[in-house]
């Protein structure tokens, strides 16, 4: 009896102990419910955010008696506090809007009354000031040098051992999950020809377009002399032209491309067929497409021009009636039209992206009537909050982010300002990543963070992605906070030190070591990918200026400010001191403004870590102290710029004991350590970490060169005398190989008992 390609998949989830039900779009399932009681209630909705000038969509509920026999109770909308005046579209009906007058916090009253019987119930509502009307430009990533040794290193790792591994495993011809052979396969037949069945998942072609999107990115990194770098992107460029060919002729004449579908004859945009991933496969095509664009600076259009011709094969089927409504269960495709729209207009001019931009809304603005798995429950402006399987829950949000930026709409701000919102402040892990696995790998209830964290290496991926589009929207250096943490402790600590493994699940309590490659693999180029683009991470831009986000030893190239290139080059040796350099280098002689961002550790009203450790310490212009002034987050400093001017700051860097609001039932009772932006962990291979660190505990840092790669540790002693050894959180479990043949690992915590 022949066996599918689901049930061969499903066999393979279990490595380690990850379990990937993301691929096999698996939803868990509870206990049964018990049947409720004849309760009147009434439930007001969730707490939200609202942009000035757009409306709030409120969705009383009414149960029990008071909804029952046909005989509908009298209902009530109102205004409980609040600085302005409140607009109800239908006050008298459960389900409306409401618009404000001016910006604060309100609370709103819903009251249902039939007979004696009266309920009520409110909701908060904080509405925020209209945005800045030009969003800030994307600093795409291009040549650029990495010099600071924290993450020449882990660069380096990245480019010399785990691209070169995913690129052996995805050419292996009978690799079980699907790779290169499948697109082989689809080839084929489409050419005719005998072919192969499908080996892998439908999504297995995601993981070879973020290895190749990955590789044009490497490719982008100067490799300074360095022998085995240079050795591994000649090889890199050796694989493009080996995989590119194999990748287009696996693409059906009219555009469209899925290797799954293909080889199956599945029907495209099937609703039947939600979950099997066209959008998430196509959006990371696209991905690779742009990346490559770039990385030759357009003097190679082969995946530009396929990648075109996917999404206006999407385009000339999906759409307002005559076309089809429809809507992918995976999401990657909305914030990849958005990126290639963008492209295209930059390359292309005219406007001749808007058409793909367009179609993301589209897409976005079909989700209804679903479920919250896939955040197809209500449509998109009507989210207020983070449900969901993470990954598709934080792709969704960055798409929805990207096209709120494009398209000025206010309710889709409002939505995503919501989620977010609900997302950092109720549903944050410490390190910055996001998804308790309450739910299928997903979001449970608020504050509900669970030391078995969930944190699945693409969520946090995607958390970088929707930050990033809310800093860019919002000019605001908060988003940037909380993405270099999510960088530095999530997205980092995800592979480890060598190269040569990773995690697909990121606990908080972790207790194995990582692992070469997983059942399914969806991580695997995702986290090098968002490691390589650096520069993206690090710069913003606008019509009068540079926004530096994060401090990291390089030279990079800012295109076109008030007219000019810029080169940015640091010195740091941060994130182990507090030291910087920025010297701005313009190509000519222009006055515009650098904004540098002036870190705030405890963004997320989670956690509140002392002593402080936010803002500038000291900042100097070529040699003499300034005293700028502040704006959203960012240091403004304006001036004629000419080549040389430096920029010279002092970060406060601090050991901070970290503590949770109490409705963080999980962390009561515990504290974290964190220098900087790195989150610490205590391993078992040096001390019971099961011990107490007292209040009054001495901590102290200490540099240890030939220790994990290089790492400034936190000494200190528990409270029964014995000594404390911390050690960054992305470096956990990297001496598991060496002590557990059974890759068990060594056990390694963030949250230490303090009482």
């Amino acid at each position: 009896m022949k066996t599918t390609s689901s049930r061969r998949f499903a066999a393979t989830l279990f490595t380690g102990a990850a379990v990937a039900f993301a691929c096999a779009g698996i939803v868990q399932q509870g206990p049964a419910a018990e049947p409720s009681k004849d309760v009147a209630a009434v439930k007001a909705g969730y707490d939200r955010v609202v942009v000035l000038g757009g409306k709030t969509y409120l969705t009383g509920e009414l149960s029990g008696s008071l909804g029952k026999d046909g005989d509908s109770a009298k209902v009530a909308w109102s205004k409980v506090s609040g600085p302005g005046t409140v607009a109800f579209a239908a006050a008298a009906a459960p389900v409306t809007t409401a618009t404000f007058s001016a910006p604060g916090d309100y609370v709103l009253k819903l009251t249902a009354v039939k007979g004696p019987v009266s309920r009520s119930s409110t909701l908060a509502v904080k509405v925020i000031a209209p945005l800045p009307k030009m969003r800030l430009d994307q600093v795409d990533t291009k040549t650029y040098k990495i010099d600071g040794p924290f993450w020449k290193n882990r660069i380096r790792a990245q480019i010399v051992n785990w691209i070169p591994h995913l690129i052996d495993k995805l050419n292996e011809p009978e690799l079980r999950e699907g790779g290169i052979n499948d697109f082989v396969s689809a080839a084929n037949k489409l050419a005719g020809k005998p072919h192969a069945e499908d080996r892998g998942h439908v999504a297995s072609d995601a993981w070879v377009y973020n290895t190749l999107e990955s590789i044009c990115l490497a490719l982008l990194v100067d490799p300074q002399g360095d022998q085995e770098i240079v050795k591994a992107q000649k090889a890199m460029r050796a694989t493009l032209e080996d995989w590119i060919p194999k990748i287009l002729a696996a693409q059906e004449p009219d555009g469209y491309l899925q290797t799954f579908f293909t080889i199956n004859d599945r029907e495209h945009w099937s609703p039947e067929h939600r979950r099997d991933h066209e959008g998430y496969v196509a959006g990371y095509f696209l991905d690779a497409a742009v990346g490559h664009y770039l990385m030759t600076g357009g003097k190679d259009a082969r995946l530009y021009n396929a990648a075109k011709k996917l999404a206006d094969c999407w385009d000339k089927n999906l759409g307002p009636a005559p076309k089809k409504q429809w809507y992918n269960g995976h999401q990657a495709m909305e914030m990849a039209l958005v990126r290639i729209g963008r492209l295209v207009n930059q390359a292309e001019g005219n406007g001749k992206g808007e058409r793909y931009i367009a179609l993301a809304k589209f897409l976005l603005d079909c989700r209804d009537g679903g479920h919250e798995y896939d955040q197809s429950h209500v449509p998109v402006i009507r989210q207020y909050r983070a449900v969901g399987h993470a990954v598709r829950a934080s792709y969704s949000y960055a798409g929805m982010a990207g096209v709120a930026m494009e398209t000025g709409d206010v309710d889709y701000h409002s939505a995503v300002a919501s989620i977010w919102d609900n997302l950092v402040n109720r549903k944050y892990y410490i390190n910055g990543g996001i998804g308790s696995g309450d739910t299928s790998e997903g979001f449970g209830p608020d504050y509900s963070l669970q030391q078995m964290s969930y944190c699945e290496a693409c969520s946090s991926c995607g958390e970088m992605y929707f930050q990033h589009q809310m800093n860019m929207a919002y000019h605001d250096a908060k988003y940037a906070d909380l993405y270099e943490e999510t960088l530095y402790n999530a997205v980092l600590g995800s592979i480890d030190l060598q190269g040569k493994g990773f995690y697909y699940r990121n606990l908080l309590d972790s207790r194995w070591a990582r692992y070469p490659w997983h059942g399914c693999p969806c991580c695997v180029g995702n986290i090098p990918r968002v490691l390589l683009m650096l520069p993206t991470w690090m710069y913003t831009k606008s019509a009068d200026g540079i926004f530096v986000n994060l401090f990291i030893g390089s030279t990079v190239t800012v295109d076109n400010v008030a007219g000019t290139d810029v080169e940015m080059v640091q010195v740091t040796d941060y994130p182990w001191n507090g030291k910087v350099s920025i010297t701005v280098n313009p190509a000519a002689e222009k006055e515009f403004t650098v904004r540098v961002r002036v870190p705030r550790r405890d963004v997320s009203d989670l956690y509140a870590g002392a002593p402080p450790a936010d803002g500038i310490a000291s900042i100097a212009l070529n040699g003499s102290p300034i005293n700028p002034p502040v704006e959203k987050g960012y240091a403004l400093i304006a001036r004629k710029w000419k080549a040389g001017d430096k920029i010279e700051l002092v970060l406060p860097m601090k050991i901070q004991r970290i503590k949770s609001i109490d409705k963080v039932a999980a962390n009561r009772g515990r504290v974290a350590l964190r220098y900087g932006p790195l989150l610490y962990n205590v391993e078992r291979l040096d001390q019971n970490i099961e011990g107490v660190l007292g209040p009054k505990s001495a901590l102290s840092t200490e540099w240890r060169g030939d220790f994990l790669d290089g790492v400034m540790v936190i000494n200190g002693t528990w409270s029964d005398g014995s000594k404390l050894l911390a050690i960054p959180h992305y470096a956990r479990e990297n001496r598991a190989l060496e002590t557990s043949k059974k890759r068990t690992g060594i056990r390694s915590i963030a949250w230490i008992k303090d009482q």
